[in-house]
């Protein structure tokens, strides 16, 4: 597994949904999947190969780290990111998603944050989420016509 693999799992031109864990691993630097996350981040959203989409619920999570830690310059930092990043937009959990939230927890037995997640990218049409939650691989394949799973850790050893 390698570059190309993941470049082959995400189509130039795609519209992705990024899940917590990409950006959570991005932020860190430290992960084993961080320098994964960089690339689609840095190079694929950032140059415009590929837009991508968060939900509120998405952002809400990064925030709570700095928070917690009571640090302002990490916080600030997250906060102009999900502000002024190139084709990244976050979208609100409307009615809309909310109820295919509902639906993702009612069939697929996702966590209430999980399912605004998904549902935000099933909402706006994305073609591929990437995260590094295994779960999602497994309890999403039933969408897979819908919208399919890259999982960051089946693209390990990344460069």
């Amino acid at each position: 597994m390698s570059r190309a693999s993941l470049e082959s799992a995400v189509p130039q031109a795609s519209r992705v949904l990024l899940d917590t864990s990409v950006l959570a691993a991005y932020f860190d630097g430290g992960e084993q999947v961080s320098a994964a996350a960089a690339c689609v981040v840095d190079e694929w959203v950032h140059s415009g190969r590929n837009a991508a989409i968060i939900s509120t619920v998405t952002a809400m999570e990064l925030l709570v780290r700095p928070l917690r830690l009571g640090a302002r310059e990490p916080y600030q930092h997250v906060i102009d990111f999900l502000h002024q990043y190139p084709n990244l937009r976050i979208l609100p959990a409307d009615l809309t998603v909310a109820q295919e939230a509902a639906s993702l927890r009612a069939v697929h037995r996702l966590s209430e944050t999980d399912a605004l997640i998904v549902a935000t990218g099933l909402v706006s049409q994305v073609s591929v989420l990437l995260t590094n939650d295994a779960r999602w691989k497994a309890k999403l394949r039933p969408l897979e016509r819908r919208i399919s799973t890259c999982l960051l850790s089946d693209h390990m050893p990344f460069p």
